[in-house]
């Protein structure tokens, strides 16, 4: 009987061996062209929709800000600074840190305190692309002791210093460091990144030649006696139309760029600033404060004349509150709706030791503020 064994199995040739390498570099170098060059056309397709995203992006923020631009400015600070090609500056009650503004667009806790309310004229800003203009020469009040809540933004196109031949967008808040909004911007001669637009006699848009800008106000406030002709053209403004080119630069094919554009209506321009509840409310009579050691301050004021008679217009109060030692008060600490015969405020964010003063204002439905009542000073024990 033959001994049970393995059957004896035949490998592969040297020759098939080579072979079959052979074919398999033939068909990887047949598909790896195929994959560089499907990988290249996604990283460039990647690429152009970034750039598009980019300037889609700060078109969506100045459309969202323009569009609110004038809110909270009073009756001398102008809505539009300055505009030209270039350059976009324009006032509004944007940002407050403070949870009790009643007038701010948007509460941000943690926004700064020089990008939320007033740009005054000690920390005065020069405009970029203007004919070295500098912004403002005087202080806005909404009434005496309360200046304007409205910050300055300013939009502006410059080279951009990490890409030879583009530009960037920078947006500023009041004098703060700029910061960028989209970059890989290209400039074309013939398409200005912002054109303006008036009424004319019958109604209809007409485009303000790119001649003429920039422009803003040269004299003084909005509505003085010199605000009239060209120091005035500026409020003539109806609707801005931006326009940005995006850029990819590919190193291995030209440029692919893309634009946006967008039209925005300032919706607040050419408002007759006027309180629509009829005349500002009444001062509230007198304010009184109590300071105890847990430590806060009681602040309390009775109502205004014209929340139970008069014109009975008068919808919420705004407390302010400063050091004894500042000269004027900021931002509002808190609003309290109306409606009691009475009011009182526990304010327990203070210093043992500080004085302090607080002034109290009645708003209608405007909101038109009355003048402020302030109380005395009061130290936290």
């Amino acid at each position: 009987m033959k001994a049970l064994g393995f059957r004896r199995r035949r490998g592969f040739t040297l020759m098939e061996l080579l072979i079959s390498m052979t074919v398999m570099m033939i068909a990887m170098a047949a598909a790896i062209p195929f994959f560089v060059a499907h990988s290249r056309s996604l990283s460039a397709q990647a690429g152009r929709l970034d750039a598009q995203q980019s300037v889609n992006f700060a078109l969506d923020q100045m459309e969202r800000e323009l569009r609110v631009a004038g809110v909270g400015v009073v009756a001398r600070q102008p809505l539009l600074v300055a505009v030209g090609g270039s350059v976009l500056s324009f006032n509004a009650d944007l940002t407050s840190n403070v949870s009790g503004d009643f007038g701010a667009v948007y509460y941000d806790p943690d926004a700064p305190n020089a990008e939320v309310g007033l740009l005054w004229p000690s920390r005065r800003i020069s405009l970029p692309n203007t004919p070295s203009w500098t912004y403002p020469d005087s202080a806005y009040w909404q009434s005496p002791g309360v200046p304007s809540s409205a910050e300055t933004i300013t939009y502006y196109v410059e080279p951009d210093p990490q890409a030879t031949g583009l530009y960037r967008l920078m947006r500023r808040v009041n004098d703060a460091t700029p910061r960028v909004v989209a970059r890989g911007i290209k400039l074309v001669s013939t398409q200005p990144f912002f054109r303006y637009f008036k009424t004319n006699t019958t109604g209809a848009l007409v485009e303000i030649p790119q001649s003429t800008l920039p422009m803003r106000h040269l004299n003084g406030w909005h509505g003085s006696p010199a605000d009239t002709g060209n120091s005035a053209r500026v409020d003539s403004v109806r609707l801005v139309v931006i326009r940005l080119t995006a850029v990819y630069r590919d190193p291995r094919s030209p440029d692919a760029t893309r634009y946006e554009e967008r039209s925005v209506r300032l919706t607040n321009a050419g408002l007759v600033r006027a309180s629509t509840c009829g005349e500002a409310p009444l001062p509230v009579p007198s304010v009184t404060v109590t300071a105890n050691s847990t430590p806060s301050v009681i602040v309390s004021w009775n109502r205004s004349g014209d929340e139970g008679a008069g014109e009975r217009d008068v919808e919420r109060y705004g407390i302010y509150r400063r050091l004894a030692s500042d000269p004027t008060f900021a931002e509002p600490l808190a609003s309290v709706a109306a409606g009691l015969s009475s009011y009182t405020f526990t304010d327990t964010d203070v210093v043992p030791g500080e004085s302090y003063r607080y002034g109290v204002i009645a708003l209608d439905c405007t909101p038109a503020p009355s003048s402020m009542t302030v109380s005395a000073a009061v130290v936290v024990p």
